[in-house]
Order: C-alpha cells, then structure tokens, then sequence
C-alpha cells in the first residue's frame, strides 16, 4: 500500500470514529435537533467509510503526485479565513460575521460578480435564520460587545 492510500485510510478510519463518537453525544439531544444532527452525522459516517473502502480498494494502484507548499498555501488561507469566521462569530454575532466571510471567500476563490455574491450570502443568511432560528428555535451566537471588537482593532 502506497503512503498516500495509508493516509486516506487512517483519516477515513479516525473521521469514522469522531463521527461514531459524535453520534452517541447525540442521545442528550432534544427530539428536534437529534433528528438533524444525526441525518448529518450519518451522511459523515458514510463517506468516511468511503473513504476506507477506495483507499483498500486502490491500494495497489500508484499514488498521485505529491502536494508541494506552493499547492498548500491556497487552502492554508482558506483556513485561516474559516478561522476568523469563528473568531468573528464570538465577538460580533454569527450574522453580522457570516456577511463579512461568504464575500470574502467567494472573491478569495476567485468570484467577481457583486450581484450574484450579494444574493448568495443574503439568500444563505436568510435561510439559516429560517431553518435554525425560527423553525428549530436554536440560539445562534449573538457576539460579544461591539466596542470590544473595536478595541480589538486597535
């Protein structure tokens, strides 16, 4: 087995066991929000074990070429992004916040068209809010102070 399908395997084999482990968390759930968290976590589960079975399955095929740091960088900014999307949901609200990182990501990914994003990211917000919000009446985050995220600017 080349080194790369060892790799898929261990991660399909650990993503496997988080989404198990996950699952058993579930059973403290209301009704509502382990029927969704489960659905999810089962589609997770699914595609984990996926992973293992190609990755068996390909074992004796060569692996592709490897990942060099320039091919890297693209995701590791993405990365970075995700994560001050989640700093920005504690300070400032996670709507407030989702309105500033769906455009970002977008044009980071190379989208120009304003309209388009604009609709996109409203359209999503609006759907959250619906699904969550007021259908399943989960508290999303609120944020924290806006002048404390000023002075986190400063």
């Amino acid at each position: 087995m080349h080194k790369t399908r060892i790799q898929d395997l261990v991660i399909g084999l650990v993503m496997t066991a988080l989404g198990v482990f996950m699952w058993v968390q579930t059973a403290e759930f209301s009704d509502e929000s382990k029927q969704f968290s489960r659905f999810v976590l089962a589609l997770f589960i699914l595609m984990s074990v996926l992973l293992c079975v190609i990755s068996l399955i390909n074992a004796k095929k060569p692996a592709g070429k490897e990942v060099t740091i320039k091919e890297f960088k693209n995701p590791l900014i993405m990365f970075v992004l995700v994560v001050a999307y989640a700093y920005l949901m504690t300070v400032i609200g996670f709507f407030p916040a989702t309105l500033l990182f769906m455009p970002a990501a977008m044009i980071f990914m190379g989208y120009k068209r304003p309209l388009p994003m604009i609709c996109v990211t409203v359209g999503m917000n609006l759907f959250i809010w619906v699904l969550f919000v007021y259908s399943l009446k989960v508290s999303l985050p609120k944020g924290g102070d806006f002048m404390e995220f000023l002075r986190f600017l400063y």
